[in-house]
Protein backbone atom coordinates (compact mmCIF):
# COMPACT_ATOMS: atom_id res chain seq x y z
CA UNK A 1 0.00 0.00 0.00
CA UNK A 2 1.27 3.53 -0.70
CA UNK A 3 3.01 5.42 2.05
CA UNK A 4 -0.27 7.59 3.53
CA UNK A 5 -1.42 8.03 7.30
CA UNK A 6 -2.84 4.91 8.52
CA UNK A 7 -6.59 6.57 8.70
CA UNK A 8 -6.84 7.87 5.05
CA UNK A 9 -5.58 3.87 4.11
CA UNK A 10 -8.42 2.98 6.03
CA UNK A 11 -10.76 5.29 5.02
CA UNK A 12 -9.95 4.23 1.17
CA UNK A 13 -10.58 0.32 1.96
CA UNK A 14 -13.63 0.89 3.36
CA UNK A 15 -15.46 -2.68 4.12
CA UNK A 16 -13.64 -3.40 0.95
CA UNK A 17 -12.37 -7.27 0.85
CA UNK A 18 -9.10 -7.72 2.69
CA UNK A 19 -7.97 -11.05 2.08
CA UNK A 20 -5.36 -9.52 -0.60
CA UNK A 21 -3.54 -7.71 2.41
CA UNK A 22 -0.78 -8.68 3.98
CA UNK A 23 -1.07 -9.92 7.28
CA UNK A 24 0.51 -6.59 8.64
CA UNK A 25 -2.19 -4.68 6.50
CA UNK A 26 -4.74 -6.94 7.99
CA UNK A 27 -4.18 -6.36 11.81
CA UNK A 28 -3.85 -2.91 11.42
CA UNK A 29 -6.95 -2.64 9.90
CA UNK A 30 -8.79 -4.66 11.82
CA UNK A 31 -7.28 -2.69 15.09
CA UNK A 32 -8.49 0.60 13.10
CA UNK A 33 -11.84 -1.31 13.80
CA UNK A 34 -11.41 -1.43 16.94
CA UNK A 35 -10.49 1.70 17.95
CA UNK A 36 -13.13 3.47 15.46
CA UNK A 37 -16.34 1.81 16.65
CA UNK A 38 -15.45 1.95 20.22
CA UNK A 39 -14.44 5.63 19.87
CA UNK A 40 -17.71 6.34 17.83
CA UNK A 41 -20.34 4.53 20.12
CA UNK A 42 -18.64 2.31 22.62
CA UNK A 43 -18.69 -1.57 22.57
CA UNK A 44 -21.89 -2.22 21.62
CA UNK A 45 -21.34 -0.22 18.38
CA UNK A 46 -18.29 -2.57 17.98
CA UNK A 47 -20.16 -5.68 18.69
CA UNK A 48 -23.38 -4.61 16.10
CA UNK A 49 -21.60 -3.89 13.17
CA UNK A 50 -19.21 -5.11 10.81
CA UNK A 51 -16.21 -3.81 12.43
CA UNK A 52 -16.61 -6.23 15.04
CA UNK A 53 -16.41 -9.49 12.35
CA UNK A 54 -12.40 -8.78 12.51
CA UNK A 55 -12.28 -8.59 16.75
CA UNK A 56 -10.42 -11.93 16.31
CA UNK A 57 -7.46 -10.46 14.57
CA UNK A 58 -7.18 -7.36 16.03
CA UNK A 59 -7.15 -9.32 19.73
CA UNK A 60 -4.04 -11.63 18.37
CA UNK A 61 -2.54 -8.76 17.12
CA UNK A 62 -2.44 -6.35 19.71
CA UNK A 63 -0.01 -7.72 22.10
CA UNK A 64 2.46 -6.68 19.98
CA UNK A 65 1.52 -3.36 17.92
CA UNK A 66 -0.01 -1.94 21.31
CA UNK A 67 0.36 -4.21 24.58
CA UNK A 68 -0.97 -6.69 26.62
CA UNK A 69 -3.05 -4.55 28.34
CA UNK A 70 -5.04 -4.00 25.03
CA UNK A 71 -5.61 -7.42 24.31
CA UNK A 72 -6.76 -8.41 27.35
CA UNK A 73 -9.63 -5.59 27.33
CA UNK A 74 -11.11 -6.99 23.90
CA UNK A 75 -10.73 -10.53 25.22
CA UNK A 76 -12.75 -9.64 28.45
CA UNK A 77 -14.92 -7.48 26.23
CA UNK A 78 -15.34 -10.99 23.70
CA UNK A 79 -15.71 -12.93 26.46
CA UNK A 80 -19.01 -10.96 27.39
CA UNK A 81 -21.01 -12.58 24.34
CA UNK A 82 -20.37 -16.24 25.53
CA UNK A 83 -17.30 -18.50 25.33
CA UNK A 84 -17.31 -18.67 21.48
CA UNK A 85 -17.29 -15.22 19.67
CA UNK A 86 -20.16 -14.63 17.66
CA UNK A 87 -18.71 -14.44 14.45
CA UNK A 88 -21.71 -12.06 12.56
CA UNK A 89 -23.30 -8.92 13.66
CA UNK A 90 -26.74 -10.66 14.65
CA UNK A 91 -25.75 -13.18 16.43
CA UNK A 92 -23.07 -10.57 18.58
CA UNK A 93 -26.72 -7.93 18.81
CA UNK A 94 -28.89 -11.17 20.22
CA UNK A 95 -26.06 -11.80 22.33
CA UNK A 96 -25.95 -8.17 23.58
CA UNK A 97 -29.66 -8.07 23.89
CA UNK A 98 -30.32 -11.02 25.76
CA UNK A 99 -29.28 -9.41 28.72
CA UNK A 100 -28.16 -5.71 30.24
CA UNK A 101 -24.85 -5.36 29.46
CA UNK A 102 -24.95 -1.77 30.17
CA UNK A 103 -22.73 -1.40 33.50
CA UNK A 104 -19.69 -4.12 32.25
CA UNK A 105 -20.01 -2.17 28.11
CA UNK A 106 -19.47 1.25 30.07
CA UNK A 107 -16.41 -0.09 32.09
CA UNK A 108 -14.95 -1.64 28.90
CA UNK A 109 -15.47 1.47 27.62
CA UNK A 110 -13.65 3.25 30.28
CA UNK A 111 -10.86 1.10 30.33
CA UNK A 112 -10.77 1.45 26.31
CA UNK A 113 -10.31 5.51 26.24
CA UNK A 114 -7.74 4.83 29.34
CA UNK A 115 -5.88 3.05 27.25
CA UNK A 116 -6.43 5.66 24.54
CA UNK A 117 -4.95 7.99 26.09
CA UNK A 118 -2.03 6.30 27.44
CA UNK A 119 -0.29 5.81 23.97
CA UNK A 120 0.14 7.15 20.36
CA UNK A 121 -1.60 4.05 18.61
CA UNK A 122 -1.65 6.15 15.17
CA UNK A 123 1.54 6.22 15.27
CA UNK A 124 2.57 2.55 16.07
CA UNK A 125 0.39 1.18 13.72
CA UNK A 126 2.04 3.48 11.03
CA UNK A 127 4.96 2.34 11.76
CA UNK A 128 3.55 -1.57 11.57
CA UNK A 129 2.59 -0.47 7.77
CA UNK A 130 5.87 1.18 6.67
CA UNK A 131 7.66 -1.92 7.97
CA UNK A 132 5.55 -4.14 6.45
CA UNK A 133 6.07 -1.97 2.79
CA UNK A 134 10.42 -2.49 4.14
CA UNK A 135 9.92 -5.99 3.97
Amino acid sequence: MASAGVWDLYAELGEQDRSGLSDAERAVFAICDLRQEVNSGGFDSYFRYWAGDTAPVAQAELPAVLGQGWADLLRDAMALLGPAYPGGADARAAALDARDFDAELNALDDRFYELEAGVDADSRLGALLHDDEDA
